[in-house]
């Protein structure tokens, strides 16, 4: 990546869980995304994908990654129990809460998919799962010798979002996933800019 990319600046890393199941949720700006985010872990990720990604050679380099396939429209019991397993083994799970690449508008409204499977792990996971919000920009593009923004927000859990159902729980908890990506982006566009000296590794 860094033979590839310019500058790759990565700041709030003391955001992200030592120890835990956690939940990356990440703006999907480019097909390296998948790539930037391995460099937050020393332990390997894993990525839910969408099922036309998985084909060809982005679909092989997305399977050696850790990437498995979903469909965004009818997610699969399958691929439900295979994200819940990775939760509940205490690892790290790689979610595009969008649904897809977006560069038109810096976010897409969200749907409550990530905050709904967190709670459905967490009926039988012995821990809490930490969800990570992680903004992500290239300058000027996502193409060769670009710079690379990372901001990694402090985490959210559901306890903090609890409502008396479940669905307004997921709700809630989607809507500070949005307000804090979001935050997070413009973060790190000023960081681009050169608007704010927040440049910690």
């Amino acid at each position: 990546m860094h033979l590839y990319f310019g500058k790759i600046t990565i700041m709030g890393r003391e955001n992200l869980p030592k120890i835990g199941p956690a939940v990356f949720a990440s703006k999907h700006f480019s097909r390296w995304d998948s790539l930037i985010l391995a460099l937050l872990s020393t332990e390997p990720l894993r990525y839910m994908s969408r099922s036309d990604q998985m084909t060809g050679i982005q679909g092989w380099l997305l399977g050696h990654l850790g990437g498995f396939s979903v469909d965004p429209v009818r997610p699969t019991v399958s691929s439900m129990r295979t994200a819940i397993k990775v939760l509940h083994n205490h690892k790290k799970l790689v979610i595009f809460p969008e649904g897809g690449i977006v560069r038109d508008q810096p976010l897409r409204s969200l749907k409550t998919g990530l905050a709904r499977l967190v709670l459905q792990a967490e009926v039988t996971s012995p821990q809490p799962i930490s969800i990570i919000p992680i903004s992500l920009y290239y300058s000027p593009t996502a193409s060769a010798r670009s710079n690379v923004f990372v901001y990694i927000s402090p985490s959210l859990h559901t306890e903090q979002y609890r409502q008396p159902t479940d669905k307004l729980t997921a709700q809630s908890l989607t809507e500070a996933l949005q307000e804090s990506l979001l935050s997070g982006l413009d973060r790190v566009k000023r960081v681009s800019e050169g608007k704010t000296k927040d440049k910690k590794p």
